[in-house]
């Protein structure tokens, strides 16, 4: 079906900067303005003002009052389309004037159990709001197949009524390129306002730097960045000269630079924090030489196409979807999670074999062109056309 220009209305309760917003707001972001570069028109209808201030009340306020404020242009909200982002939209999932999807970024359900305390009660009660949105929507769209499969574990969404879009990336924008050339492009949970008690961060704009590993990511304890620095005195072990980058910001950065300083690595582990530009952390990418994040939950995973359109190899975890965005063995390794031994064995195999590296990352960069935007918003297209079509049929 060839689909005229459609006025999409895009439900997101959730931060819009990529700082805070972490992958999810890179891939909205993104979604969105491929839309827009194909001719059609996407509204990102958002939260009113700061208030409340707590993001999760914010969050709820907005749903709640969702079905008034789309009634406040009349009885059909001015869309031909409306996009639910995980929970949002679960009010009128079931009873929308237009056709209806809800996208789910990542599976709640399942990030709630690599949590503990607070951000586990918290996420078991959102991923109520999102089962529900889920089971009322006519078609749930998830990013990769491991979300797909437990999408319909956890929630009862049979997988006919679900359509699988990846996430995409800029390739082009992030190919290795001289420190001060290229633009800035949305980056993935790394920038912020620079925090004063934070020491100023070495110039990122230097030469590259073959024995430097760099890894990217928001402190959640499902990232497992203490399994990467548990694992660099093994690497250091075998490779005297390799150092560790890790750029972001969250709540598991104090106890990483408490474990730093318990292993006694110095000045070889670096913890950065979140970086002031998105232009600093490209700068990384394309000075390091090996990325690593050895996360054990990912619906996707952007981070890890960064790295690969950057021309860095990868090693991660055989968890989750990180197997469907990383292909093992070409462009970079994987090994089991929770695995500090396994972690350290894989960074000295790239670290030292230079040839293999250079393969790898190769291999990686083609790899990351077929997730271009374009390419993702064609496949949105597609998996909503059935439901266009169903509405527009006498």
């Amino acid at each position: 079906m060839s689909l005229p220009p459609l006025r999409i209305g895009f439900l997101d309760s959730w931060l819009q900067d990529s700082a805070g917003g972490s992958g999810t707001a890179v891939a909205i972001g993104g979604l969105a303005a491929a839309l827009i570069a194909r001719g059609h028109s996407v509204e990102r209808i958002v939260p009113r003002g700061g208030r409340p201030r707590t993001l999760l009340l914010r969050r709820l306020w907005f749903n709640l009052t969702l079905p008034a404020r789309l009634r406040e242009s009349g009885q059909t909200p001015p869309y031909d389309l409306l996009v639910g982002f995980d929970i949002d939209g679960f009010r009128i999932a079931h009873c929308s004037p237009v056709p209806y999807v809800c996208s789910i970024k990542g599976v709640l359900a399942e990030e709630a159990r690599c949590e503990r305390g607070w951000p586990r009660l918290m996420l078991r009660s959102l991923a109520l709001l999102e089962r529900c949105n889920a089971r009322r929507a006519p078609l749930v769209l998830s990013t990769s197949a491991y979300c797909r499969e437990r999408i319909t574990a956890h929630y009862g969404v049979s997988e006919s009524r679900q359509r699988v879009v990846s996430e995409g990336i800029d390739a082009a924008g992030w190919q290795p390129l001289p420190p001060a050339a290229g633009t800035a492009s949305p980056t993935t949970a790394v920038s912020a306002a620079v925090d004063p008690a934070r020491p100023a961060a070495p110039d990122a704009g230097g030469p590259p730097e073959p024995l430097t590993v760099l890894c990217v990511a928001r402190q959640y304890p499902r990232k497992r960045v203490a399994d990467l620095i548990a694992a660099f005195p093994m690497v250091l072990a075998g490779c005297a000269q390799a150092r560790l980058v890790v750029i972001g910001d969250g709540p598991e950065h104090g106890a990483l630079r408490a474990q730093v300083q318990a292993l006694a690595l110095g000045d070889a582990v670096q913890l950065l924090g979140a970086l002031p530009s998105d232009q600093e952390v490209r700068a990384w990418y394309r000075r390091a030489a090996v990325f690593c994040l050895p996360s054990i939950q990912e619906g996707f995973g952007i981070v890890f196409l960064e790295a690969m359109a950057s021309g860095l190899p990868v090693v991660s975890t055989t968890a989750t979807a990180i197997p469907e965005v990383v292909p093992h063995g070409r462009a970079g390794l994987l090994v089991p999670p929770r695995d500090p031994e396994a972690l350290a064995a894989a960074l000295l195999t790239l670290l030292r074999d230079r040839p293999f590296r250079e393969r790898c990352g190769s291999f990686g960069r083609q790899h990351a062109r077929s997730f271009s935007w374009d390419g993702v918003a064609a496949a949105f297209l597609a998996a909503v056309a059935p439901l266009l079509e169903k509405r527009a049929s006498p």
